[in-house]
């Protein structure tokens, strides 16, 4: 047998270990649940008080979405917004806002990442999406988390996923968390959706910070 034919023996079976390797690593985790379902999120949240809204069972399915809420709330000044949150186990099948409402007619006129300042004192990264359609402005704050750690698009997501579930045997569940209100133009908007996802943020850390039981894990994906 010549070296060049051992040499590449010897590459076919790295390979194979390798392939192994990255497999063992993400095929034996079990997502554990959210500490608190999102369902029991309070509908007062500061100064807003929400209203339930009928769950889209579509959207919930295409997400294999196992909890959420549907929600719009409202301040004392009357200006409301839309809450849409799920968690799922599956960490394969993302819907990004940007394709969710470029598929329903709407165009997407600019984005920005923003930071989030929580009443607690607690911050994060969110992305805010502008939207026209038929001469209707809205704006969209959205992001992800893995537990308690936030990504907002799929390079995000790839790494985030190999550093906290790389070789664990118990996966965080993966949330998503999307607020809607018109566009006025006036930088309100922004400021009643960066008010109202500081507010949503701040419970789900509370939750997500506590240690996860590792009773009734779901199978990952």
């Amino acid at each position: 047998m010549t070296k060049r034919a051992i040499l590449t023996i010897a590459l076919l079976i790295l390979g194979n270990v390798a392939i192994g390797h990255i497999r063992s690593g993400y095929s034996k985790g079990q997502v554990v649940p959210p500490e608190k379902e999102l369902g029991q999120t309070s509908l007062q949240l500061g100064n807003w008080v929400g209203k339930e809204l009928p769950a889209d069972d579509r959207i919930r399915d295409v997400l294999r979405a196992q909890d959420g809420i549907d929600r719009v709330y409202l301040n004392e000044s009357g200006e409301n917004v839309l809450v849409h949150a799920v968690w799922t186990d599956d960490y394969i099948r993302l819907h990004f806002p940007q394709q969710c409402y470029r598929e329903a007619g709407w165009e997407l006129r600019d984005s920005e990442d923003v930071l989030i300042q929580c009443a607690s004192g607690a911050e994060f990264n969110a992305k805010v999406l502008r939207f026209s359609q038929a001469g209707r402005n809205i704006q969209v704050l959205y992001w992800f988390q893995l537990g308690e750690n936030i990504f907002l698009d799929r390079v995000q997501h790839r790494l985030l996923r190999r550093k906290v579930c790389w070789g664990q045997t118990h996966w965080p569940p993966l949330m998503k968390f999307m607020l809607e209100t018109s566009d006025t133009g006036l930088g309100r908007s922004e400021a009643f959706l960066s008010d109202l996802a500081g507010r949503l943020h701040d419970v789900i850390l509370v939750s997500e910070s506590t240690p996860h039981p590792t009773a009734n894990p779901t199978a990952a994906n």
